[in-house]
C-alpha cells in the first residue's frame, strides 16, 4: 500500500458528527479485515461486524452515550476512536495509508484528554487487538491480564492512567 503524503498541520481529532457513524464505522471494518481479520478468523471477523453495523451502537452514538471521534485530514476520515462505558477505548483504526504517522496516537490522547476533562475516571482501559499491543505499551498501557479470547475477538485488557 502507498503512504500518503501527510501535513500533520492539517490534522483534525473530533467528535464525530452524527453524518459520519457510517463513514467511520465503515473504515473501522475495511482496516479491520485488512490488517487484523486474518488472525481473528471467520467467527472473530463476523463478531467485528456485527458490532460496527449494530444499530443499538449506533442509536447509543446518537444519544450520546457511545462517544466516537475521527482524525480527518481536508474533511477526510482517515481515522476514528471510540470510548464506551465512560473510559474504555473500545476501536481504534487508521486508514493503511496514513499508518505510522501518530494519528492513532493523536486520536488516544484526544480521547484521553476529553476523559481527563469530563469524568473523573483515573484510568483508561481498552482491549488491545494482538496488532496493536505494541503500540499501545508505547503509549504508556500495561497490560492487566494475558491474552484472552471471547466471540472469535483475541485481546489483550491493559489500562493507562490518564
Amino acid at each position: 500500500m502507498e503512504k500518503v503524503a501527510i501535513d500533520m498541520e492539517n490534522l483534525i481529532v473530533r467528535r464525530a458528527r452524527d453524518d459520519e457513524w457510517e463513514s467511520a464505522m465503515e473504515l473501522a471494518f475495511r482496516v479491520f479485515l485488512k490488517f487484523e481479520a486474518k488472525e481473528y478468523g471467520k467467527k472473530g471477523t463476523e463478531s467485528f461486524a456485527e458490532f460496527v453495523t449494530s444499530e443499538n451502537l449506533k442509536k447509543l452514538f446518537l444519544t450520546g452515550h457511545y462517544d466516537v471521534y475521527v482524525a480527518t485530514m481536508d474533511g477526510k476520515i482517515v481515522g476514528v476512536g471510540s470510548v464506551r462505558n465512560i473510559s474504555h477505548i473500545s476501536l481504534l483504526f487508521v486508514d493503511g495509508a496514513y499508518h505510522y504517522r501518530g494519528i492513532a496516537t493523536n486520536i488516544v490522547e484526544y480521547m484521553c484528554d476529553c476523559l481527563r476533562h469530563n469524568t473523573d475516571t483515573e484510568y483508561v482501559t481498552v482491549n488491545s487487538s494482538p496488532y496493536a499491543v505494541g503500540f499501545y505499551h508505547k503509549l504508556g498501557f500495561v497490560d492487566t491480564a494475558g491474552k484472552m479470547e471471547e466471540d472469535g475477538i483475541i485481546y489483550t485488557p491493559m489500562r493507562r492512567h490518564i
